[in-house]
């Protein structure tokens, strides 16, 4: 892999700005990419970044990543399979940009 994200947990300070917790290191590659992505609410907003990650690397759905500096958060995540085989061989991640974390 060439990339490293770090896996950020945040937590809420008492003026409701997110402060950033401990970090988990997972090997990615990484790409700016644009995607157009479909939420709950039918809006459609384009995705900023892409990465790819090994099966259990644990990244889910609005986790929030740091690669290169920056700040991203998982808007989709889908598991790649080969046809007719349930083994997930690896997870494509859609990402957007997300503010600063102090």
């Amino acid at each position: 892999m060439l990339h490293t994200a770090y896996k950020v947990t945040t937590t809420r300070n008492a003026y409701g700005d997110f402060v950033q917790g401990a970090e988990v290191e997972h090997a990615c590659h990484f790409r700016y990419i644009t995607e157009q992505v479909s939420s709950q609410s039918n809006e459609v907003i384009n995705s900023d970044a892409m990465a790819w990650f090994n099966p259990d690397s644990g990244i889910d759905k609005e986790d929030i990543l740091r690669i290169d500096g920056e700040y991203f958060r998982v808007e989709r995540v889908t598991k790649a399979r080969r046809l007719r085989n349930p083994e997930v061989l690896f997870i494509k991640v859609t990402l957007l940009r997300y503010g600063v974390i102090s």
